[in-house]
């Protein structure tokens, strides 16, 4: 072999090598290049990835987050702008003070005696101006600094009205808002059959005992859904009750043709008895008519009467059979 053959296998050997030491280059080139696109420079787009994530809530309470704020709101009843009134049985809790709690009911002073401050009076507050001053008080006798004070009403006695007498459910009923006399009789369930047409609404006046009613109002009871008295539309107040008396009736005997006992009516006399009984009998007489009645000492007396005298509640109206 001669010179220049040797040299020139040297030469094709050299070149191929670094014809691949080249493509070798090129190949960790591009990988290198697809490394970088993926991972962050310096951690600054895996930052930006995190940042965009949901942030988990802090659940560390303190005196001003929305936590501690929603368990006062939770606690504190509905009736919190009803004033308070006696009878009333409250739930006084400070945050975090379980030792504070007090279960207190308002008498007839309307004062009650709360932990550390002693005596308050509560007559004619509601419950959120009384766990304002129990508040107050604790901060200004140093006992708590910021106290959160909430109060809840177990039970309203003092807001109360009672539906009595010819309803399905007599009771006591609690005064939740404004409720309308109409609403009040639904509640009761409505009238029974042996009602009167009537209601009469008991009330207390300003400044004397709960025992002590006088009449405020009598209402014709007309329920026709088409001409509903506008009276029971007016709303009722605290301790009202409302009275709907048994039927007042009246009694038919003698020569009438469907003697028995029938509801009293207005402006009743003796010849509507007569028109209610079916009329006399061809033996009775319309000049022969008594009436029994009872008189307030509970004595019964006889009445002669005429066709037009009137009929009181509770007469017995007696038709004589003819002489001749």
């Amino acid at each position: 072999m001669t010179i220049w053959s040797k040299f020139s296998a040297h030469l094709e050997i050299a070149t191929c090598k670094l014809l691949c030491a080249v493509a070798v280059f090129a190949l960790a080139g591009q990988l290198h290049a697809q490394e970088v696109t993926t991972i962050p420079v310096n951690g600054m787009k895996l930052e930006s990835q995190l940042l965009q994530l949901p942030q988990t809530p802090v659940t560390q309470p303190s005196e001003k987050t929305s936590i501690t704020a929603k368990i006062t709101d939770d606690t504190v009843s509905e009736a919190a702008s009803d004033v308070i009134g006696e009878g009333d049985q409250l739930l006084v809790t400070v945050f975090g003070q379980p030792d504070l709690t007090a279960d207190v009911t308002i008498g007839e002073s309307g004062v009650i005696t709360l932990p550390l401050v002693g005596t308050v009076e509560v007559k004619g507050k509601t419950a959120t101006e009384i766990a304002s001053i129990f508040a107050k008080k604790l901060e200004q006798g140093q006992y708590i600094k910021n106290p959160r004070v909430s109060i809840k009403v177990i039970q309203q006695l003092s807001r109360t009205f009672s539906v009595l007498g010819e309803v399905l459910r007599p009771g006591r009923y609690p005064l939740l808002g404004q409720i309308s006399i109409l609403e009040a009789l639904s509640l009761a369930g409505g009238v029974s059959q042996k009602a009167e047409k009537s209601l009469r609404i008991l009330r207390r006046e300003a400044g004397k005992p709960a025992s002590e009613l006088q009449e405020y109002a009598s209402i014709k009871l007309e329920l026709d859904a088409s001409k509903l008295p506008p009276e029971l539309a007016q709303k009722i107040q605290p301790n009202d009750v409302l009275f709907v008396p048994q039927q007042k009736n009246f009694y038919v005997y003698g020569e009438v043709r469907r003697p028995g006992i029938y509801p009293m009516e207005e402006d009743l006399n003796v010849m509507r008895v007569l028109s209610i009984g079916g009329g006399i009998t061809d033996r009775g007489s319309a000049r022969r008519i008594i009436i029994h009645r009872k008189t307030e000492n509970g004595e019964l007396r006889e009445i002669s009467a005429g066709i037009t005298d009137r009929v009181m509640p509770g007469d017995v109206v007696f038709v004589k059979e003819r002489i001749f």
